[in-house]
């Protein structure tokens, strides 16, 4: 007869267990779900950055590098510009389709693909230029948007010391 209590309480503290260690797995996976908002907005710093601080000469990219398709036809003349000041100078020149497809070029390794972005100069969406119904959906139904700002300006002629600018130029990052 006293073995049978043994057998009951040792039943009854398992169980307890039990139900005390699914308690907290719940607890903690529900709280590893949660956004990390530091790394969107990191993401969209660290874009901005590589923009503005990564100059033509030192971009390894057959479109847009030394050597690349634009250079060769001529559209990019100055390897001294940032990826920013270039984007500022296609967008003074009214060259708004080969803004879109050199940031699309040389940020396609730039930004995981969990993530959207657009790039602004001065209120007016350079990439993508024609957003599709889900990337605007996907934008609008975000529970996290963040941006970066830059000011960008440049000389579009050495000679005649014609300068543009000064742009503001926006980047927007967030989670699909």
């Amino acid at each position: 007869m006293f073995k049978k209590r043994g057998y009951f309480f040792t039943l009854d503290a398992v169980l307890g267990l039990t139900v005390l260690v699914i308690g907290v797995f719940l607890i903690t996976s529900y709280y590893i779900n949660v956004q990390q908002p530091v790394q969107v907005g990191l993401l969209a710093d660290d874009l901005m950055g590589f923009l503005s601080n990564t100059k033509i000469k030192d971009l390894n990219n057959a479109y847009a590098g030394i050597g690349g398709q634009l250079w060769t036809q001529g559209t990019i003349t100055d390897a001294d510009n940032s990826l920013l000041q270039q984007i500022g100078e296609f967008y003074k020149t009214s060259n708004l389709d080969i803004a879109e497809k050199f940031v699309q070029n040389v940020s396609k390794d730039v930004v995981p693909p969990q993530y959207l972005y657009e790039v602004w100069v001065e209120g007016m969406l350079i990439y993508p230029k024609s957003p599709s119904q889900s990337h605007m959906n996907s934008k609008s139904g975000t529970r996290l948007l963040l941006t970066s700002k830059k000011i960008t300006f440049g000389i579009l002629n050495r000679t005649t010391s014609d300068i543009w600018g000064p742009y503001k130029a926006e980047v927007f990052v967030w989670e699909k």
